[in-house]
């Protein structure tokens, strides 16, 4: 595996639950759709000290959707919490 290209902080928005259809393999099964979005800071005390705000600024709009079929990956996340994505080059 390579080094990290990019590290994202992202507040996860929403978890939606249901069956939904998947395009990559046109099943319908149980599935979670989780809805993230960038983090930032609202103030500028905050933003002068602040990880968000670091974050922020260097990637002030991200939008990030998946939809996950693992029960035990849901349960862990928590609507309004925040993570961190991490992308690094994979194979093809």
């Amino acid at each position: 595996m390579s080094d990290a290209v990019m590290v994202c902080k992202l507040q996860l928005h929403s978890i939606q639950g249901g069956a939904s259809l998947c395009a990559a393999d046109n099943s319908q099964m149980p599935a979670s759709r989780l809805r993230f979005g960038a983090v930032w800071e609202g103030s500028t005390e905050k933003q002068q000290m602040s990880e968000n705000a670091v974050f922020g600024h260097w990637t002030p709009c991200a939008e990030f959707t998946a939809l996950v079929r693992n029960a035990g990956v849901i349960e862990k996340l928590k609507e309004g919490k925040k993570y961190y994505v991490t992308f690094t080059e994979a194979p093809d």
